[in-house]
């Protein structure tokens, strides 16, 4: 039989998060109350933004499997947009299926010859278009930037704290000479916390402010592909409904 492995014990380095508040002083536990702050704020935006965002993709692609189904007139897809309100895709349509309907009005464009007529069209669906993206794009990026402040202000935020508290355990320890732990406790706690709230707050914002920048890049990159078919689709109807092709 083999002797039971005796591992050396491991000592256990206790934290109290309680006590080390209690020995923060008054301008590290306001840092400390502006880093949670700022730490809600942010958690709030990162739940908003992804809700936003999977709903925008989920949408959009359920958007498109409609628009690939060869059964559905121009006509039936745009009133089928209304049922995807959070997709930019349909947003995208809706707003160039009205603006080709007003540039195909016979009083507006009859007298124009094809070409002309053509022409006009294309020119005010693809601005119509760009629009839109635009829009789009700003809707998405709305919350973004809390997150990109948040993970470049929380780390001053905390270092602040860090150096007050520093600065607070020289002076503790010019005062008194020989000073104990008790002494530079306050200062030592004070750069401490402040620190670890600041990377606390910092370090999601980044990461989600990543991560949530690449879902936006990738639903831009979608809007401009379908903004380019949908440039083209509006072009041959616009052949179509010319009574000189």
């Amino acid at each position: 039989m083999f002797a039971p492995l005796l591992l050396p014990a491991i000592p256990s380095i206790g934290v109290d998060p309680i006590q080390a508040l209690k020995e923060t002083d008054a301008i590290g536990l306001l840092c400390i109350l502006a880093l949670l702050y700022l730490s809600f704020l942010t958690g709030y935006h990162i739940i908003i933004k992804l809700l936003e965002l999977r709903s925008a993709s989920n949408q959009s692609e359920d958007f498109v499997a409609e628009c690939l189904d060869g059964n559905k007139s121009l006509p039936e897809i745009y009133k089928l947009s209304s049922e995807f309100p959070d997709s930019p895709l349909a947003s995208l349509l809706r707003e160039a299926y009205v603006e080709y309907e007003m540039e195909m009005r016979e009083e507006v464009t009859a007298h124009l010859p094809l070409d002309q007529r053509v022409q006009l069209g294309k020119t005010s669906v693809e601005s119509a278009l760009e629009r839109t993206i635009a829009s789009e794009m700003r809707r998405l990026e709305n919350r973004l930037v809390h997150l990109a402040t948040a993970s470049s202000v929380a780390p001053f935020i905390g270092l602040f704290g860090t150096v007050w508290g520093v600065l607070g355990a020289f002076q503790a320890l010019g005062r008194e000479g020989n000073a104990g732990l008790a002494t530079l406790a306050p200062g030592i706690s004070t750069a401490l916390m402040t620190t670890i709230f600041g990377l606390i707050v910092a370090i999601p914002a980044a990461v989600m402010y990543n991560r949530l920048s690449s879902d936006v890049a990738r639903l831009s990159s979608q809007m401009d592909s379908f903004a380019h078919e949908l440039s083209n689709v509006f072009q041959k109807h616009l052949l179509r409904r010319s009574p000189e092709a």
